[in-house]
């Protein structure tokens, strides 16, 4: 299997060369960008080849949030398939990981959680339609419901889709596994995950992450 191509962008030279020195003794990972960010546009960035992105939640001239927007708008634009984005930050914080996650991004890499914390993510990212953040986060969101206009909206997207999709985002929203899915609505993986980027896109998402998201706030894991 070949290493994961990893970019660094943002933060000092010592946070960037402490990513470095922990993630480059992994045979799983090969650095292949590294910048401090201060002259690395959206439009720049998108020509690095990465498969996980680690951003420095405060970049030189706008956040890290503003930053993977404009560089999900783009990638839609160009059909261009972007690699998964972890924000890095100090402490570990709830509202951070949602924020990240309603950006674009996987979610938070946090400095106080140590090297394995950091490794084991990075390496969650090797699958491109991951979601481990958000199901892990789901139980203590609290109330994250959308407006009535965002609502009904949803729903009238969501009433295009057929038998057997309706019965792979009911799974999904049970929290079920990829595999699971399949085995229970009866169809492939391949299917199960074509399905879901065909929601995720009618809902004008770019992330499954941000679909399980927005699942919730829809009121829809009780399907």
């Amino acid at each position: 299997m070949a290493a994961l191509r990893v970019a660094l962008l943002g933060g000092s030279e010592s946070l960037r060369a402490a990513k470095r020195l922990i993630l480059e003794v992994q045979p799983s990972f090969q650095i292949v960008f590294d910048s401090d960010g201060f002259d690395i546009s959206p439009q720049n960035f998108m020509e690095v080849n990465f498969d996980v992105a680690i951003i420095e939640q405060r970049l030189a001239s706008q956040s890290a949030f503003d930053f993977i927007r404009t560089v999900h708008t783009l990638a839609r634009g160009d059909s261009e398939a972007l690699g998964q984005i972890l924000v890095a930050s100090q402490y570990q914080e709830k509202n951070l990981r949602i924020t990240a996650i309603e950006a674009g991004a996987v979610d938070c890499v946090f400095v106080s959680e140590g090297p394995l914390s950091l490794i084991k993510k990075v390496k969650s990212c090797s699958d491109p339609q991951t979601d481990f953040a958000i199901r892990e986060l789901i139980p203590v969101l609290g109330n994250q419901k959308v407006n009535q206009e965002n609502f009904q909206s949803a729903a009238l997207v969501l009433d295009v889709l057929d038998h057997y999709e309706a019965l792979v985002l009911k799974a999904f929203c049970q929290l079920k596994s990829d595999t699971a899915i399949s085995s229970e609505v009866g169809v492939s993986k391949i299917k199960v995950r074509s399905a879901l980027l065909k929601i995720q896109k009618l809902l004008l998402l770019d992330t499954r992450s941000q679909l399980l998201l927005r699942m919730y706030q829809l009121g829809a894991l009780a399907l």
